[in-house]
């Protein structure tokens, strides 16, 4: 587990800062943010022009500050300035497609309003905001490295489950909790922090936000199904997610039309460069024409096997052979060779549920490589890599055969202790973090020395609706009780 202050987090201006601090205060007058936001007449003209979009169906035209705040109220102008604000986040210049991450948040921020009036919350207009700024640790990513920012930039067109397992496996922390980090130190509302932190986990959200989170998840997915490279699978995962919300899955043409129609609008208040968007026919038939080029391609490699029919068969146990080792690879970490999070995640379900029909114990195990950063910023990505296998290896060797690991993200694992209470789990626990600790890692730069924390649950109601998702939040939790007591050392759950 990175810590924050792995990531030097960016600040907002200064008008905007102070509006944001002065927006929280129960006793904030309408004059006193006006006088704050008049202090920066620019942003304030910026400010002006926003409120006047047509985005926000005014009859008559706003002429002053104060009208500004009195008309939209104090936490709609909070919002605004916000919205105006993170412009200035954006790296001036980056390998990244910048003009894609922009246009993409303003779907993501567009849709987020259009599905919250949908399923009717009253706070659709801040919905906008969190829907814009959700993905914002992104640009603080790209600030880090820049070949990290290079290796995004190949991964700009994924659909974004992808890009956030890729931001993982390449940076210490993911957009999802340096965008947590952000609204944090920018005192922002639990709203926004929670969404920045769980809107690709909806499920294990604090469950005041769940609908908003799911919002933002399947928000999400309508930004995806207009650019990506497989939009039939975006589109697909759109409908699984309007089901999600309770909307009826026939609407999913009008709420991506209505979506492309705002999103041109939301540009020009944001002074933001935005393509004009295609409509649902033209997302469908853009999905369909790839998956009329699959189906010729198949079509002309069936007519080829028809003339040969030993090189059909023989192509035919190739694609088994070669299925097979894709499902193999696909549940395995390239790196360390441990199984990787999806395989994990299946076999905690199917540990769970065999908790629950023989009353067996489960404890697991989340371990964490201590200042993991370090060694990479130090000595370089490749010595990080001969870290993590020689950690995955003490692991390994650490364990029962009825013991299962796997790498569960970045400098992550994960161990599930079989038929264990929580008094021997951290026993076990002990034991890894002592053999990882006797360790002497040979690198380049000669032998190097590496700890862990770990923190331990036991899977206390395997009966329970969320047992796999509160486990792993205990688990967590005490993984970060053991990083604030010091690192190198075993925490347990309370």
């Amino acid at each position: 587990m990175a810590d924050e202050k792995d990531f030097k987090l960016p600040v907002l201006p200064s008008v905007v800062a102070r509006v944001v601090k002065l927006a929280a205060d129960p006793d904030c007058s309408i004059q006193e943010l006006g006088a704050v936001i008049r202090t920066d007449p620019v942003f304030a003209a910026n400010l002006l022009k926003a409120a006047n979009s047509p985005l926000h169906g005014l009859r008559s035209k706003i002429t002053s500050v104060d009208h500004t705040v009195s008309f939209l109220g104090i936490r709609a102008v909070r919002n605004l300035v916000l919205c105006l604000g993170i412009r200035k986040l954006s790296p001036g210049t980056s390998p990244y497609p910048l003009k894609q991450f922009w246009e993409a948040s303003l779907r993501r921020a567009c849709a987020a309003s259009v599905l919250s009036r949908r399923i009717g919350l009253q706070n659709n207009k801040e919905m906008f905001t969190i829907g814009l700024c959700q993905d914002l640790g992104v640009l603080t990513l790209l600030q880090q490295d820049s070949g990290l920012a290079s290796k995004m930039a190949s991964m700009a067109s994924a659909e974004n489950r992808e890009r956030l397992e890729f931001e993982q496996s390449e940076a210490p922390l993911g957009h999802d909790k340096i965008g947590k980090s952000m609204f944090r130190s920018w005192k922002l509302p639990d709203l926004f922090i929670e969404i920045a932190d769980k809107h690709h986990e909806p499920e294990i959200c604090d469950q005041n936000f769940e609908k908003e989170c799911m919002i933002c998840f399947v928000a999400e997915d309508i930004a995806d199904s207009f650019f990506v490279h497989d939009r039939l699978a975006a589109l697909s995962r759109v409908m699984e997610g309007l089901s999600r919300l309770g909307i009826d899955q026939v609407s999913m043409g009008e709420i991506l039309n209505e979506v492309a129609g705002q999103v041109q609008q939301a540009a020009e208040m944001l002074d933001l460069d935005a393509n004009e968007q295609p409509d649902y026919s033209k997302i469908v038939e853009t999905a369909s024409n790839g998956l009329l080029e699959l189906n010729a391609s198949y079509e002309e490699i069936t007519g080829k096997l028809k003339q040969a029919l030993e090189e059909q068969r023989r192509l035919a146990r190739q694609l088994e052979d070669s299925n097979k080792k894709l499902e193999r690879l696909s549940m395995t970490d390239p790196l360390t060779g441990l199984p990787n999070r999806r395989a994990m995640e299946e076999t905690l379900d199917r540990e769970i549920s065999y908790c629950a029909r023989y009353k067996a114990d489960l404890c697991m195990a989340m371990i964490d490589i201590d200042h993991f950063k370090k060694f990479n910023d130090k000595h370089g990505h490749d010595t990080g890599d001969v870290v993590l296998k020689a950690v995955s290896e003490a692991i390994n060797g650490s364990l029962r055969t009825s013991d299962f690991a796997a790498r569960y993200g970045g400098e992550e694992f994960l161990v599930l202790l079989r038929n264990t209470n929580i008094a021997n789990a951290v026993i076990a626990a002990e034991r890894i973090r002592n053999n990882i600790a006797a360790l002497e890692v040979d690198t380049k730069d000669g032998k190097l020395g590496v700890t862990v924390s770990i923190g331990v649950a036991q899977v206390r109601d395997p009966l329970h609706s969320r047992a796999k998702v509160l486990s792993l939040r205990e688990a967590d939790d005490a993984l970060y009780d053991a990083k604030e007591s010091g690192r190198n050392r075993v925490a347990a759950g309370k």
